[in-house]
């Protein structure tokens, strides 16, 4: 298997097209770029090592340009999940540089982890945070990224060290934290005065393992906005976000500056606790705020009597919005929903969900007074689900199954009524 010759392998990353490809003898070594960060640093981390000493020849994840390339015959195995680019094959280090010309798909993991390393040693260096952070966050979405954990780690970080509490929010609502790094994020959106949204909340919950089942079948997409309105219910009756106000039951205040949570060395004051990095020379301290004992009983709070979504009997079904197109013929299995005006807080919610039915009709009896109709068929019992978890005890619901009314104590899944 021919190899490339010194002088073409040194250009192929001397030119490569990737900017955030770390050479040896030409970027800073990991330990040196983060004594140059703290140097400059307004208090955000610390290292646990002093600042002095460092090598630039220290660092196992830069690429060392002398050693040889060879063409990929796919013979060769995937490298060792920790593999250093020096401790790969001739063969492998040449599939490593094809990758970062696309980086958004799929790769062993020493390609990943090696990838993040240098996007983490990026983070620490002005020219290139910003391009960093970006670079990580679109890797968030990318398919190739979806069993990375660590990638959201390094997210949640750049949210932190640009000092943006919509990066953190963003970090932890799509990517895969761990328990604790979810309460790190936390802690960090109060300390930014990032408020509590319905997707952080949700991730939260569910990052947390909290026994609620409607955090397990919830569905952000259709019923977030009710979500969002008890959020603004809970700070409405806190007298401050959620999270700002956890934050203020640790005797730490939110939306402070760094100054003024800062002591005579101009480091944020407060519990300074170590952070697992994915490059293996970066060892750091970071102020984490603990709120998760205080923040959960608030998350029960809110999500006590969301919807929970029924099993259907037929998988096929569609979501809300695939609803019949007209009222079914009387020959077909049907159900029909009827409910009145209610003093719920879910009322216009509900009536929101029931418009977006092709089956939906506005009708006005005797007395004058409006009910809305919802027709359903067989296959699309599961939007009826939805609609029934919210008005089931409304007085005013009615369901009727092939023409026949059908009393409240028999609505449920698998009912022979509703067969």
């Amino acid at each position: 298997m021919p190899a490339a010759s010194t002088t073409i392998q040194a250009e192929v990353w001397k030119c490569h097209p990737n900017p955030y490809v770390r050479l040896l003898g030409r970027d800073a070594s990991a330990s040196r770029a983060l004594a140059q960060a703290a140097l400059e640093s307004d208090g955000r981390f610390r290292l646990t090592t002093p600042a002095d000493g460092f090598r630039d020849d220290d660092d196992y994840a830069q690429i060392d340009s002398s050693l040889p390339l060879a063409w990929d015959d796919g013979s060769v195995v995937d490298p060792l999940p920790h593999t250093s680019y020096a401790g790969m094959n001739p063969v492998q280090r040449r599939r490593f540089a094809n990758w970062l010309n696309a980086p958004e798909v799929a790769a062993p993991v020493a390609f990943r982890r090696i990838y993040l390393a240098w996007l983490e040693i990026a983070l620490f260096e002005k020219e290139r945070q910003a391009g960093a952070t970006a670079e990580l966050f679109s890797l968030l979405t990318a398919g190739g990224w979806r069993e990375e954990n660590a990638l959201a780690q390094t997210a949640l970080l750049a949210g932190w060290l640009a000092q943006d509490g919509g990066l953190v929010a963003q970090a932890i609502t799509q990517g895969r934290l761990s328990p604790g790094a979810l309460s790190v994020g936390a802690g960090w959106m109060a300390h930014l005065g990032e408020p509590l949204d319905a997707g952080c909340a949700l991730a939260l919950a569910q990052g947390w393992h909290l026994q609620m089942p409607a955090s397990h079948s919830f569905d952000l997409k259709n019923d977030g906005g009710l979500l969002q309105l008890r959020i603004s219910s809970l700070t409405s009756n806190l007298g401050a976000d959620p999270l700002a106000w956890a934050l203020t039951q640790t005797g730490r205040p939110h939306n402070s500056t760094l100054e003024e949570k800062a002591g005579q060395n101009g480091v944020i004051t407060g519990e300074w606790l170590p952070w697992h990095a994915v490059h293996r020379s970066v060892r750091l301290l970071l102020p984490q705020f603990s709120l998760r004992e205080t923040i959960e009983p608030r998350l029960v709070d809110l999500f006590a009597g969301l919807p929970v979504v029924s099993p259907s009997p037929h998988p096929e079904e569609g979501g809300l919005a695939s609803a019949p197109a007209a009222i079914p013929p009387t020959t077909e299995w049907h159900l029909i929903l009827e409910f009145g005006n209610s003093r719920s807080q879910h009322y216009d919610y509900v009536v929101h969900l029931a418009r977006k039915q092709t089956g939906y009709q506005l009708l006005m009896d005797e007395t004058r007074q409006l009910i809305h109709r919802v027709h359903f068929r067989k296959r699309h019992i599961r939007q009826f689900w939805r609609l029934w978890a919210y008005v089931e005890s409304w007085s005013s619901a009615r369901v009727y199954v092939n023409g026949k009314e059908i009393q409240k104590w028999n609505v449920f899944p698998y009912s022979a009524e509703i067969r």
